[in-house]
């Protein structure tokens, strides 16, 4: 939803919130019946048009329509969710995605790294990559989670530019032996 459309959404809320504030009040009696008759009155038998409420009625006609179908709009996003950056040339846009495999990459081949997840967030300050790892329970932890964020930070900076603030790395089992590694599903990451 775009400022606009969040200006339109608050002025309507608003607008809403009046009405509604109206009508209660002259459910319970807060506002006496003379005056809600006198105003329908006003309103239905005046001979003339109304002008004033029928371009209220109006615009809150289109606007309730343009919400409603914009509630029902399939339009995919216009561009993939990515990192921006601005150059002389123009805009660059690298995607999340993209910096994930360089960092999953980048992630296999530390030493002692036996399965790993990948999750990059960025935000207006700030890129951050979260490595959910399996070690093979024979390296020093603290050497390779340091080797890790080493690594991954200084490997995605030199390939795409981008500034990366923190490398997170969360150790979630260490495999002993020949064990293979679990895959789990649907395994959160924050």
């Amino acid at each position: 939803m775009n400022l606009f459309d969040r200006f339109i959404l608050t002025i309507y809320s608003l607008a809403l919130i009046v009405i509604s504030g109206y009508v209660i009040g002259v459910m319970v009696y807060l506002i006496p019946a003379e005056y809600v008759l006198s105003t329908l009155e006003n309103l239905l038998y005046n001979t003339g048009v109304n002008i004033p409420y029928l371009a209220v009625a109006i615009i809150f006609l289109i606007i309730s329509l343009r919400f409603f179908l914009s509630a029902f709009s399939f339009r995919r996003s216009r561009e993939e969710k990515g990192i921006y950056q601005r150059n002389e040339y123009g805009v660059v846009n690298i995607s999340l995605e993209t910096i994930r495999a360089i960092a999953e990459r980048t992630a296999k081949k530390v030493n002692g790294v036996k399965g790993l997840v990948t999750k990059v967030k960025s935000d207006q300050t700030r890129n951050t990559i979260i490595l959910r790892v399996t070690t093979d329970g024979e390296t020093s932890i603290p050497q390779m989670t340091q080797a890790l964020q080493y690594e991954v930070k200084n490997q995605v900076e030199a390939i795409t530019g981008v500034d990366i603030a923190e490398v997170t790395v969360v150790v979630s089992e260490v495999v002993t032996g020949h064990e293979q590694p679990v895959v789990r599903a649907n395994r959160r990451l924050d």
